[in-house]
């Protein structure tokens, strides 16, 4: 219950935090709650961290953290067993977003599982390029190629996430396709099977139609860093470019979704064409 609270709460937690919230269920004496939560921070499962003044419990990634159903992530130099069917994920400590402790990120693990069992699940071509906008530490295009994906290109546009995302590439053996790069999005005229980007609302917005030019016919979108009263307004908005969602999921108020497109997508070969056409899947 410890750990629930911690991943799914909307803000940050003290141990006096947790202790009333556990302490508040009937028959749970407080001497245990206490007790509990101190056994976690033993095993590394769980660490303070010093923010404003004010010491948060979050969870540790001094340790392996399974973030969704099949990737783990661990530290550096990590050589311990995990079950066969977990995938490892090295990430350096840094300062790039995407070290998997925000909801957004383990949203979007979830959201490229779901992208490849619903291509599978639907007999789709499997998923070989891979465009993730803003990719931080890496960790996402890093996914995609464990996933499969044979030629993923990671862009950002600070030196110093592009340093990091470079860095745990070079820590993950199944990472070898993922390019690194500071490309402005007008230099691609190709079109991608997936494209991932973890970004806030008006930026998913703004990117909305280039998105839908430059998707591969079936190709697939998944999106977050957006919040649940932004959802409704950022769908519709991928709507109006045929976009329809496949899978959806909300954690600690933040969400993500797999969007998908039809085959009639592509109907030019020039992927500068104007996006507001109508699509059905």
């Amino acid at each position: 219950m410890i750990h629930e609270k911690v991943t799914v709460s909307r803000r940050r937690l003290t141990f006096k935090d947790l202790e009333k919230q556990i302490g508040a269920i009937d028959g749970v004496p407080k001497s245990l709650v206490r007790a509990a939560i101190r056994s976690l921070i033993e095993a590394g499962i769980l660490e303070y961290r010093y923010t404003f003044g004010q010491s948060y419990l979050e969870l540790s990634f001094r340790n392996p953290v399974e973030v969704s159903n099949v990737f783990t992530i661990v530290p550096p130099g990590y050589t311990g067993q995990l079950p066969p069917h977990r995938l490892p994920i090295a990430i350096s400590p840094g300062v790039s977003f995407g070290s998997g402790r925000h909801p957004t990120t383990r949203l979007s693990l979830q959201a490229l599982e779901s992208t490849w069992a619903y291509r599978t699940l639907h007999d789709r071509a499997a998923v070989q390029t891979v465009l993730d906008i803003g990719t931080g530490s890496g960790i996402l295009a890093i996914a995609a190629s464990c996933l499969g994906a044979s030629t993923i290109t990671a862009l950002d546009i600070d030196a110093c996430a592009r340093a990091e995302a470079r860095l745990n590439v070079g820590l993950n053996p199944g990472a070898e396709g993922v390019q690194v790069s500071d490309r402005p999005l007008s230099s691609f005229n190709g079109r991608f099977d997936l494209v991932i980007a973890n970004l806030r609302q008006p930026t998913l917005v703004a990117l909305s139609g280039w998105v839908a030019s430059h998707l591969a016919p079936s190709g697939c979108l998944v999106v977050s860093g957006f919040r649940d009263e932004e959802q409704d307004r950022l769908l519709a908005c991928y709507a109006d470019h045929g976009f329809q969602p496949l899978w959806q999921k909300e954690l600690a108020g933040w969400c993500a979704a797999l969007l998908g497109v039809p085959a009639s997508l592509a109907t030019t070969d020039d992927p500068s064409a104007p996006a507001n056409r109508t699509f059905c899947l």
